[in-house]
């Protein structure tokens, strides 16, 4: 493959207009750098700022896809295939290499025909059923699985190619990842209380949920309760007398009386002292809440959880492992840069 001359700052704009279109995350050149540190590619990005730059095309694309997966856009790092080269490797001398060069002999000769039936119903998208169907009637179902294999590693490299105008999921607007930190109330393409690109963020870099604003915390613990099928109600971030969600079983709504549980979000570094679980418990007597929960990108301290002990509190902790946790049940790879 040749080799790309950028001009000052146009590598920086490239890389950040074309993985902002694709994720739909906005990103500063610092921010792209900050997530490229270890790759050998930071100290280039940054340089490019203000000099020509000289890269081959395949060290573009690795460039490309190593910042998709680090910030959580792909769950892991895309390997470029876009011709399922890969999948001749990974068949070739097992027991299902005949039947992989039999779907491959296929769908050379069938994909074309796809194409041709998509132009001439005027749709970009390709139906597979007559491939799966005839690997199937070949091969039996481990035709079937290798065609399907074969369509998604096609489908995977035009989507996540950055020449490729193709992509996951059609944005309306492009999110600062800043925002995730210093606050703001974007519109929630994906999810109900947080947007899945931040959710997906966070699977990446759980090391940042402590930097998260404060806000951005309490929506993230009121959408995993909300996709857990609970009905949710987001407290209004201040004067909210220390209740941030409140949370109602499934047979019940927001009217009900009283909640089932009462959470207190506390976004922070410094263990949670057991005065703030004796606010909650007051709390809960107070709405008549079976159970208060505590959650924390820290843990409770050992008084506090003496406490809930000692008194018998109907209180539960999540903690960092805990928010880990969450996160991987929230995941969505494929959900969610601009530069700014």
């Amino acid at each position: 493959m040749g080799s790309i001359w950028f001009d000052p700052e146009v590598l920086g704009d490239s890389l950040s207009e074309t993985a902002g279109y694709k994720s739909g995350l906005a990103l500063s050149i610092e921010e792209m750098c900050d997530h490229l540190v270890d790759t050998g590619y930071s100290d280039l990005l940054r340089a490019s700022e203000t000099q020509v730059i000289r890269l081959r095309a395949e060290d573009y694309d690795e460039l490309f896809y190593k910042l998709l997966h680090r910030i959580g856009y792909t769950k892991e790092e895309f390997n470029g295939d876009t011709t399922g080269i890969g999948l001749f490797h990974k068949y070739r001398g097992t027991k299902l290499e005949h039947v992989h060069t039999g779907v491959q002999s296929l769908f050379i000769e069938i994909w074309p025909k796809l194409i041709e039936d998509a132009i001439a119903n005027g749709t970009k998208t390709l139906d597979p059923t007559l491939l799966i169907r005839t690997a199937f009637e070949k091969f039996g179902i481990e035709g079937a699985n290798l065609a399907v294999e074969r369509i998604e590693v096609i489908d995977q490299g035009m989507r996540l190619n950055p020449n490729s105008g193709l992509r996951y999921t059609e944005w309306k607007s492009v999110e600062a990842l800043e925002s995730l930190f210093k606050g703001g109330s974007g519109e929630v393409e994906v999810g109900s209380f947080i947007d899945q690109r931040f959710v997906n963020y966070l699977i990446a870099n759980h090391n940042r949920l402590s930097d998260m604003h404060w806000r951005k915390f309490e929506e993230l613990t009121a959408e995993y309760f909300h996709q857990l099928g609970y009905c949710v109600e987001l407290g209004p971030g201040s004067n909210d007398d220390g209740v941030d969600v409140r949370v109602w079983k499934k047979s019940q709504d927001e009217n009900s009386e009283p909640p089932h549980m009462i959470i207190q979000c506390k976004r922070q570094k410094a263990k949670v002292e057991k005065v703030i679980v004796k606010g909650l418990h007051a709390d809960m007597q107070h709405l008549h809440a079976e159970y208060g929960l505590i959650v924390t990108t820290s843990e409770l301290s050992p008084g506090a959880k003496e406490t809930i002990v000692a008194r018998g509190y109907a209180i539960n902790e999540v903690n960092n492992k805990g928010l880990r946790d969450w996160l991987k049940a929230l995941e969505k790879p494929g959900s969610g840069i601009v530069r700014i």
